[in-house]
């Protein structure tokens, strides 16, 4: 009899262990899962993976300007108007990017209509896709802006 319940508690001591070792992985694996859709911010709340964050220097950046004159280059081919005169690329003003299935950016784009002192303000949203290289970027929006 005495050597039965020492089996047993030879058996529940491996058994307590694995328990408390799947307890920890398990409750690692949440702690994880919940820092990786909680960016930063005060006490761990803030931005969610996948969304809009601002380009800080977007009026500079090479990348940038190639998709804001992208998206001046389509509106014209594309979207202007019959009749309308096309507009030229004069620069970003600022921007913001979304990853998604590729990068969206929302840019408020500078442009000049043809007389040259119209000085006009659009807001294009771009998709560029790198994974897709016969349809890299889609023009998506060109709006004009109220600003």
């Amino acid at each position: 009899m005495a050597n039965s319940l020492s089996s047993s508690s030879r058996t529940s001591i491996p058994f307590l262990s694995l328990v408390f070792l799947i307890f920890l992985v398990f409750s690692a694996s949440l702690s994880s899962i919940a820092s990786a859709y909680q960016l930063g911010g005060v006490r761990g709340w803030g931005r969610k993976v996948g969304g809009w964050k601002d380009i800080p220097d977007a009026s500079s950046n090479l990348e940038v300007r190639d998709i804001g004159r992208y998206s001046v280059d389509e509106y014209n081919r594309r979207l202007r108007g019959p009749g309308e005169a096309p507009i030229t690329f004069s620069g970003v003003l600022s921007g913001r990017r979304q990853v998604v299935s590729g990068i969206k950016y929302h840019l408020r784009v500078a442009a000049v209509g043809s007389h040259g002192s119209d000085h006009l303000t659009f807001d294009a949203v771009v998709i560029t896709r790198p994974s897709i290289p016969e349809r890299s970027r889609d023009l998506l929006s060109f709006t004009r802006s109220d600003d």
